[in-house]
Formats: C-alpha cells, sequence, structure tokens
C-alpha cells in the first residue's frame, strides 16, 4: 500500500528545562539552536509542515521560530507539560484546511537525529498499515514517533500515565520499528553534563552569541 497525505513534523518545546538550568530550545547544537536543528531535520527527512510548540506567542523562541521555516503554536507557560503541548499541536493540524495524514513529534532535547532517519519512518508509514511508527538503534527506541491522524484522539484522552507513550505503548500489534543506525534517535540531552558530552562549549545559545535576546524556557523528554 502507499499512503497518501502529509506528515506534519512537531517540535515539543514549551517545558522549563528544570533539569538542564537554562533554556534547551536555543541551546547551541553546533552553530545552531536546538530548536533550529531539529526544524530543520524534520523539513529535510519531508515532513511538511513543522510547528514548534512554545510556552508563549512573543520572546526568544518565538523570534528564532519566526526567522526559520517552522510555524509557532503556543500552549502557554507549557501547560499539562509535553502531552499538552502534543495536543496543541493537534489542534493546530486539524484545523488546516488540508490536514496532514500523520505527524512526527519529538521533544527539543535530541537535536541530532538525522533527517535520512525521519526519512526512513515517513516512508514506514506510507507505505505499511502501521497506526505508529517508532525508530529503535539497538535495544532503544527513540524519537521522532511518526502517528497516524486516525489515532489522534487517543492523545486526547485524560489519565494517560505516561503522556503520549501510554498510547504508544497501548497496542504492540500496531506499531512498526525502524531499525535505524543513529544514536541521536535515543539522546536526552536534558542535563548539562549530557549536553555537554554531546556539544562542546558552554551552555549559551546560539541565538545568544548572534545578539538574539533573552533567554526562553524549553522542555526535555525521554525515548518513547
Amino acid at each position: 500500500m502507499h499512503r497518501s497525505g502529509s506528515v506534519a513534523g512537531v517540535v515539543l518545546a514549551a517545558g522549563a528545562s528544570r533539569r538542564m538550568g537554562v533554556p534547551k530550545p536555543l541551546l547551541d547544537a553546533g552553530g545552531m539552536t536546538f530548536a533550529e536543528r531539529l526544524v530543520g531535520t524534520l523539513a529535510k527527512g519531508g515532513c511538511d509542515p513543522v510547528v514548534v510548540v512554545g510556552a508563549a506567542a512573543t520572546g526568544p523562541l518565538a523570534e528564532e521560530v519566526s526567522r526559520g521555516a517552522g510555524v509557532l503554536v503556543v500552549n502557554p507557560g507549557g501547560r499539562g507539560g509535553q502531552i499538552g503541548s502534543l495536543r496543541a499541536a493537534l489542534d493546530h493540524l486539524e484545523a488546516m484546511i488540508d490536514p496532514p495524514g500523520a505527524f512526527a513529534f519529538t521533544p527539543v532535547d535530541n537535536p541530532s537525529v538525522a533527517p535520512t532517519t525521519v526519512r526512513a519512518l515517513v516512508e514506514a508509514w506510507r507505505g505499511s498499515r502501521a497506526a505508529i511508527v517508532v525508530p529503535r538503534c539497538g535495544s532503544v527506541r527513540g524519537h521522532p514517533v511518526v502517528a497516524d491522524m486516525s489515532i489522534a484522539a487517543e492523545f486526547r484522552v485524560a489519565g494517560l500515565p505516561e503522556g503520549a507513550r501510554t498510547v504508544v505503548r497501548r497496542d504492540p500489534g500496531r506499531v512498526l520499528e525502524v531499525e535505524v543506525a543513529d544514536p541521536g534517535v535515543a539522546e536526552d540531552l536534558d542535563t548539562p553534563e549530557r549536553y555537554l558530552e554531546r556539544f562542546s562549549g558552554t551552555h549559551g545559545r546560539a541565538g545568544e552569541r548572534r545578539g538574539r535576546g533573552e533567554r526562553e524556557p524549553g522542555r526535555g523528554g525521554t525515548p518513547a
């Protein structure tokens, strides 16, 4: 089979970055911010549109998104954590004139995932009947996760003890795992130590070195 319809990209970036101590979306990830890098990765991997969920309509993250190819969606104050941000993204996507057929979502704290990985996930969704497609590197699952829009309502149900992971893990029979040689899918750069292991330099934002203003909160995540 070959599914039609676009696959939207979703970057969850509305949290408070408490463990990191500085805003993750605007950290330097090799010459560009986490948010900028993930928007580019999802777009190069075949996602259109790519939305970034932030905690406010104004501020440094909003400015960063406005300069690139992403679309800002606001989850005020990061309400409800990552699942609240995913629901805000789904509100935006479902209200589109031509909604996507699926969405690929990722927390902002795994910026090293490769565009080829995203493309492999999108192609796996198109060529299968799977409701959910996840990357696996070795023994570890990761992000982004591609979910068919037909199950979007499941992410809105109250009482998801592990947020989106509750939906992903609910029925193994509808999940397609794609083996990838990409350790970036399982990176969870939510502490200073993990960040410094991956990216040399300071915790400063790439944007700060270009004079882009003050800090904006971010959000971490764990593999699906």
